[in-house]
C-alpha cells in the first residue's frame, strides 16, 4: 500500500550516527535504486478491471452501458454498442432463466448485436489483458442468434498488430489477451448460422492498463537504473576493507 512505501522512504532519510557515512551513503543509493525497480513494476503491474456493477439498470434489469465508461470509449462516441445486463434479469428464473451469474456477482455486459469497439476516452495507447466471456443464451440454451466464436483483435491505428479467436461457452471463461501499446480493441463474433454482426455475446471483469507495460520502463530509466545498480556493485567491491 501507498502509505507503508511513504513510511520507508521516510526511515531511509534517517541516518544513524554512530555509523559511519560511507555505510549509509551505500545504503541510501542502494535502497534508492531499489526503489526505483519497485515503482517500475507497480507501474506495469497496475491494471483496471471494469466489472460493469456500478450501473443502475432499468425495470427490465438492462442499460445502456454509457461511453465514455471509466476511462473506455466503446464504439463511437454516444453509440456505445454495448449493454449492461444484471444477474437479478439474465439469471432469473422469471426471465432470462440461465443457471450461472456473471462472475463480478452483479452485472455483465454484452454487445446488442454486431462487433464492438473499445479504445481509451483520451486517446492513445494500452493493454488489453484480458476479459471473462460467454456465448448469450436463453434458459441455458443457445439461441439463433448466440454467438459461437469470438475474434479479439488489437490495432494500432488501422493495422490490426494482435489477434486472438476463441469458441464461446455456456458460462464465462478467461480469456487472456496480453495486447499490448494498441490503440484500440476490435470484438467481432459469429456462429455459421446467420451473419456475423447479428450474433451475440456476455462480457465481464473486462481488463485493461492505460499505462502499457510494452513502455514501462522507458529505455532511459531502464538504462539509469542498471547503471546505477552496476556502479554500486562495482563500488562495493572496490572499497577498502575496515
Amino acid at each position: 500500500m501507498q502509505p507503508s512505501h511513504s513510511a520507508d522512504i521516510v526511515r531511509a532519510h534517517s541516518s544513524n550516527p554512530t555509523e559511519p557515512s560511507g555505510a549509509f551513503a551505500r545504503r541510501h543509493v542502494s535502497r534508492a535504486i531499489m526503489l526505483g525497480f519497485l515503482a517500475v513494476a507497480g507501474q506495469a503491474a497496475h491494471a483496471a478491471v471494469l466489472d460493469f456493477d456500478d450501473l443502475a439498470l432499468n425495470q427490465s434489469g438492462v442499460i445502456n452501458v454509457p461511453t465514455p465508461y471509466h476511462g473506455i470509449l466503446w464504439g463511437t462516441l454516444g453509440d456505445t454498442d454495448l449493454y449492461a445486463w444484471g444477474d437479478i434479469s439474465y439469471s432469473a428464473a422469471n426471465s432470462y432463466g440461465n443457471s450461472y451469474n456473471s462472475p463480478s456477482e452483479g452485472n455483465a455486459a454484452s454487445n446488442y448485436a454486431g462487433p464492438v469497439y473499445a479504445s481509451l476516452s483520451g486517446g492513445g495507447v494500452f493493454d488489453f489483458n484480458g476479459a471473462y466471456f460467454s456465448s448469450y443464451t436463453l434458459y441455458d440454451v443457445l439461441q439463433s442468434d448466440s454467438a459461437t466464436v469470438l475474434t479479439l483483435e488489437g490495432l494500432n491505428g488501422a493495422t490490426v498488430v494482435d489477434s486472438l479467436t476463441v469458441n464461446l461457452n455456456i458460462g464465462y471463461d478467461w480469456i487472456q489477451a496480453d495486447f499490448l501499446g494498441i490503440t484500440s480493441l476490435r470484438l467481432t463474433s459469429s456462429n455459421g448460422i446467420i451473419e456475423p454482426e447479428r450474433t451475440r455475446w456476455m462480457i465481464d471483469d473486462f481488463t485493461f492498463n492505460a499505462t502499457p507495460s510494452a513502455h514501462v520502463p522507458e529505455p532511459a530509466t531502464l538504462a539509469l537504473s542498471l547503471t546505477g545498480l552496476a556502479w554500486l556493485t562495482s563500488w562495493r567491491r572496490r572499497r577498502p576493507q575496515a
